[in-house]
């Protein structure tokens, strides 16, 4: 009886350590892609040119090439200069453009993309490309004349928001 139990012993013995060295290990990789964070330069300041606050509502609309209209553009026939937004990020994503609208000194300001949507306030799904650039224009309306033309205003602000998708 003894060697049954002996017999039995190696036996369990020999199967553990034949399962023991059966284990195995390995490294694996996983890959990954590093997203540069969406920087935004102004490459070009827009410039709406002389603006003719002698009434309530009127407008002034810088379009493409520099084009303005409305009558609250002084002397219309002279060109603005569009505002030039450089983006950079990770090339190959695509990313949500959002312009916003501001109001100060008696007037209004909504941008405008002119190169990617004409007219457009908002664009979702952009590639990215390598040298990414917006080109912008926008309306200018005087809400109230008696305000802006006291303020001496030189400048509005207007944002622009990019998001990755």
């Amino acid at each position: 009886m003894k060697n049954v139990f002996k017999k039995a012993a190696i036996a369990t013995t020999l199967v553990s350590g034949l399962g023991a060295g059966m284990a195995h290990a390995d490294t694996f990789q996983a890959l990954l892609q590093i997203v540069e964070p969406l920087q935004l330069t102004e490459n070009t300041q827009m410039n709406l040119g002389q603006i003719d606050p002698s009434a309530d509502a009127v407008t002034c609309t810088l379009a493409a090439g520099g084009a303005r209209s409305g009558t609250g553009c002084f002397d219309a026939a002279t060109n603005g200069v569009e505002g030039v937004i450089d983006v950079a990020g990770t090339d190959g994503l695509t990313f949500d453009i959002t312009l916003g609208q501001s109001s100060s000194n008696g007037m209004t300001f909504v941008p405008a993309m002119i190169d990617n949507g004409e007219a457009a306030t908002a664009l979702t799904g952009v590639t990215l490309q390598a040298a990414h650039q917006l080109t912008l224009g926008g309306t200018l309306t005087v809400d109230t004349a008696a305000t802006a033309a006291a303020s001496g205003a030189t400048s509005i602000d207007y944002d622009v928001s990019v998001v990755y998708n």
